[in-house]
């Protein structure tokens, strides 16, 4: 009977550790999708910038012309 006890408790044991190693997963992956989204964003941002530079630079050299 002690046995069972003893065996259910470790038991326990190692699914309340597995329990927690899920739940940081959960928060790592939560965090590494935000931050690609935010990086998403930077870039697509930034090629909105590029494309209107470019697009001001060619409005100048055809007002030169």
């Amino acid at each position: 009977m002690m046995l069972i006890v003893h065996w259910l408790s470790e038991i326990g044991a190692i699914l309340c550790a597995l329990a927690g190693v899920v739940i940081v997963l959960a928060k790592l992956i939560s965090v590494i999708t935000y931050c690609e989204l935010k990086l998403v964003a930077m870039l697509d941002s930034a090629f909105k910038v590029k494309k209107a530079w470019k697009k001001l630079k060619d409005g100048k050299r055809k007002n030169r012309q």
